[in-house]
């Protein structure tokens, strides 16, 4: 990876967030393919506050339990939660099998999610839908969401972006 900020090598697991205004690029030098995921979204800029890049491995990331659960975990990517500078962070969730959201919820803001591991099943504005590896969902602002992991030996587990630290524009 190399950006207006830093360079270095990413490996399984490693991500990068380069703000806007860097350019950036990827080059492979193994002989073996690489599988690289790419969001892009226009950032929303907020008086003077700026997002920084943020490079590491979410293999280095703790699993923290997801609003009290102990069978649905979740790791943080950026440090929006306490940097306003960020207006979006990216997630990994895990379900365990059999777990679930604790209730359908409804956002005020549009997200993505692609599911990495196992499968699950996904309310999207009240209907479900199977959802396994290697799909992507995309969710409009208002669409009641939640889901639970289906199977019983891998969990169900998917990266996803999420708008915060803004007022939704009307």
């Amino acid at each position: 990876v190399k950006n207006s900020d830093v360079q270095g090598a990413l490996s399984k697991g490693g991500y990068i967030f380069s703000p806007a205004g860097n350019l950036i690029s990827f080059r492979n030098h193994r002989s073996d393919s690489a599988k690289l995921f790419i969001y892009k979204r226009k950032y929303e800029a907020l008086d003077d506050l700026k997002a920084h890049t943020v490079m590491g491995n979410e293999e280095d990331l703790e699993w923290i339990p997801y609003e009290g659960m102990e069978n649905c975990m979740i790791k943080d990517f950026l440090p929006s939660a306490h940097d306003l500078g960020f207006d979006m962070n990216m997630h990994i969730l895990k379900f365990l099998p059999g777990a679930s959201h604790g209730y359908i919820e409804t956002h005020i803001q549009e997200h993505g999610m692609y599911a990495l591991t196992g499968a699950g099943m996904y309310c999207l504005d009240n209907d479900w839908v199977p959802v396994k590896a290697g799909d992507y969902v995309f969710m409009d602002a208002y669409c009641p969401q939640a889901c639970y992991a289906v199977g019983k030996d891998e969990p169900f587990a998917y990266i996803y972006s999420k708008d915060c630290n803004r007022d939704v524009r009307l």
